[in-house]
């Protein structure tokens, strides 16, 4: 009779003691430091950050004893803000790091600290969901993770990029341009472009540009309008003196936006150099000509809407029409040239 009894005791305590080993998967914690810039002050704070994670994991991770760290810091870039988060492991090496960008607006914080939250949770419950999701399992018990189990399938959550600039964002700019060393002589201007974001870090710009002589223009030897190629009645050639009035061109410019806010870019430049036979005078010849360079510059964020631009060009500039009373450009010749203006996107 003590047999069956004490057989029936040993059973019950392993069918009970078996759910309370298994109830809850291994729960990883970490030691949360969180800072943001003055300028971002906007945002909602460690603690709505703390309470987004706590409402993914179904627990609170974060204890001052935990041998794993996680910095979250928040601060402004150009147009964006910024998110970057490190883990470190328990020798203090940062072991991990993610970045997250959302151009600047009155929704920027709030998006961002989502970003991040999800992140996290991702981070410290990567395979919890397999584990605490059984067949039988009311939806309840696995409604409130299910979102950063499905928003966190890749290794980086990508929600943080959609947010950002359009993928194929159209701008426009104006400005000034300085050049010299075309004619060897001070050339002003304008410039204006149409350009396209094909990605965060491509983009392609149409442009147009019109110089003019700063100063007063410097004579070149040539025969002007129809006497060109002709010869005299006296057989010598109809030689006058030839003025630059202008250099009309269109240009494209291939850039990358590796790093910002520099730019660098590759240029290649048509147009036509515009001569007359006396300064200011009417047109009397065109010449076409062409020019290849690169270009370096910088954009620097005004808001969400308008940039401030600079930019340096060296160009090799040669004429792509034979006209040999003309001397302009007989060979190719190293020119320069500065621009400044504003960009506009949309």
């Amino acid at each position: 009779m003590q047999r069956p009894f004490l057989f029936n005791i040993v059973l019950a305590s392993l069918l009970l003691g078996a759910p309370a080993s298994a109830a809850e998967p291994a729960r990883r914690v970490l030691r949360l430091q969180y800072s943001e810039e003055a300028r971002a002050a906007a945002c909602p704070g460690e603690a709505a950050l703390r309470e987004q994670i706590q409402a993914r994991t179904g627990y609170d991770p974060f204890r001052e004893d935990a041998p794993e760290e996680v910095a979250v810091a928040i601060v402004p870039r150009g147009a964006d803000l910024v998110a970057t988060v490190k883990y470190r492991d328990a020798a203090g090496n940062v072991s991990s790091q993610r970045e997250f960008d959302v151009p600047s607006s009155d929704a920027a914080c709030g998006q961002l600290t989502s970003y991040v939250a999800l992140s996290i949770a991702f981070a410290l419950t990567p395979f919890g969901l397999d584990e605490r999701a059984p067949a039988a399992a009311a939806p309840s018990e696995v409604a409130l993770p299910a979102t950063p189990r499905a928003a966190g399938a890749a290794p980086r959550p990508q929600p943080a990029i959609a947010p950002g600039k359009p993928l194929h964002s159209t701008q426009i700019s104006a400005g000034a341009l300085a050049r010299i060393g075309v004619t060897g002589e001070v050339l002003g201007g304008f410039s204006c472009a149409l350009r396209s974001r094909l990605s965060r870090s491509v983009s392609l710009a149409l442009e147009s540009r019109n110089v003019f002589p700063a100063f007063a223009p410097g004579a070149r030897t040539g025969r002007a309008g129809a006497d060109q190629g002709a010869s005299s009645s006296a057989g010598g050639s109809a030689e006058q003196a030839l003025y630059t009035r202008s250099i009309v061109s269109g240009a494209i410019a291939s850039c990358f936006h590796l790093r910002d806010p520099f730019v660098g870019c590759g240029l290649v430049e048509v147009g036509t150099l515009l001569l007359s036979g006396q300064p200011g005078g009417d047109l009397d010849t065109i010449l076409l000509i062409m020019a290849l360079g690169v270009r370096g510059g910088a954009e620097v964020a005004l808001s969400d809407t308008f940039w401030f631009y600079a930019h340096g060009e060296l160009l090799s500039a040669f004429r792509l029409q034979d006209a040999p009373a003309i001397d302009a450009l007989r060979t190719p010749r190293l020119t320069a040239s500065v621009g400044a203006g504003l960009l506009a996107g949309f």
